[in-house]
C-alpha cells in the first residue's frame, strides 16, 4: 500500500488518529489560535494557512492529500472520537526511498497525557508494517525538549543534533533529527490495529 492510497484510521485502543472532517472547525480553531502550541513549530504549517478555519478544513484533501503533499490526520481519544485533540501529520514522502516525516500539535488541555507518545507510535506503526517505508523521521527544535522525550519514548533515536533548518522564522533555527529504520524497529506486536476509512 502507498501513503496515498486513502485515508487511515489507526488505533491502538485509547487513541485514534482519523480524517479530518468539517465538525473539526471548532477544536481545529482552538488549536490553530493557541500560540504556546505554535512556540516551537514552523509558521508555515497548513492549518493556518487561510483564516477562516473551515476553508483549511474544505481544502485539505485538494491541496495537501490529492497533491501528495502532506497528510493530516485528527487525533482523537478512542472514547471521544469526535472531539479533535490535535493534529497528526505525515510529509515529505520520498517513495523512491521508502521514507517520510512526521509531525505532531495538540491542544494543551490535552498536554502531559501520554497522547502525543500514543501518536508518535500510532504513525510509526502505521508507516513500517501498512506502507512498508524503511524510514521515518521527526524533526524538532533542539529547546524542545518535551517534543524530544515523546519521540524517545516512541522509539525514535536522535541522529542528528543542532542542524540548521529554515521553519518560515526570521532566522533558521536548530533542530534536532530524530530518524528511525525499519531494521532498528525491535516493538513486537503493539495491538495497534489499522483500518481502512471511506
Amino acid at each position: 500500500m502507498k501513503l496515498f492510497d486513502e485515508y487511515p484510521l489507526v488505533t491502538d485502543g485509547r487513541v485514534m488518529l482519523r480524517r479530518i472532517v468539517p465538525a473539526d472547525a471548532e477544536a481545529l480553531q482552538d488549536l490553530r489560535t493557541d500560540q504556546e502550541v505554535y512556540r516551537y513549530l514552523p509558521t508555515f504549517l497548513y492549518e493556518q494557512k487561510y483564516p477562516d478555519v473551515h476553508e483549511v478544513i474544505r481544502r485539505m484533501d485538494e491541496e495537501c492529500f490529492q497533491t501528495k503533499e502532506s497528510l493530516l490526520l485528527a487525533v482523537c481519544l478512542t472514547g471521544q472520537p469526535e472531539e479533535l485533540c490535535g493534529i497528526a501529520e505525515i510529509y515529505a514522502y520520498e517513495p523512491w526511498r521508502r521514507k517520510a516525516s512526521i509531525g505532531y500539535r495538540l491542544r494543551r488541555s490535552f498536554w502531559g497525557r501520554g497522547i502525543a507518545t500514543a501518536v508518535a507510535r500510532l504513525l510509526r506503526e502505521y508507516l513500517f508494517h501498512t506502507v512498508h517505508l524503511h524510514t521515518v523521521t521527526a524533526h524538532v527544535m533542539t529547546d524542545n525538549r518535551s517534543s524530544a522525550a515523546v519521540l524517545l519514548k516512541a522509539g525514535f533515536p536522535e541522529r542528528y543534533s543542532n542542524v540548521l533548518e529554515d521553519w518560515g522564522r526570521d532566522v533558521p533555527v536548530l533542530v534536532d533529527k530524530y530518524v528511525l529504520k525499519e531494521a532498528e524497529d525491535l516493538a513486537e506486536q503493539t495491538g495497534i490495529k489499522i483500518e481502512n476509512e471511506i
